[in-house]
């Protein structure tokens, strides 16, 4: 943060934007029916954006390598984006166009 170059970049300059990208982001994937209807996409861009942070960070000190960082990232994505098929396992009904779970209720 403290780097000339990085502190020229948008996100320094306007932090909330890289947070409010990917909280539109997720909500556009929840009507399309590709995430978690009940994730709150805000909290989850939140959480998102610090573990790739953190992770970034844990490769940058040798804690672990970017292989394993990116897996940890994808688990929690499957996490958001595999739900609509756990949702079809409680009765919903699987969309044809695009292979997500409409609910039942």
């Amino acid at each position: 943060m403290t780097d000339e170059a990085l502190a020229a970049q948008p996100f320094i300059d306007n932090p909330d934007s890289a947070e409010d990208v990917l909280t539109a982001l997720l909500r556009q994937a929840q009507e399309d029916g590709l995430a978690d209807p009940g994730a709150d996409a805000r909290t989850e861009a939140i959480g998102l954006l610090a573990m790739a942070a953190g992770l970034g960070t844990g490769v940058l000190v040798g804690q672990r390598g970017p292989e394993s960082a990116a897996e940890v990232l994808r688990h929690h994505l499957d996490r958001i984006f595999t739900a609509p098929a756990k949702s079809e396992a409680r009765g919903g009904k699987r969309h044809p166009e695009h292979g997500s779970t409409v609910s039942a209720r």
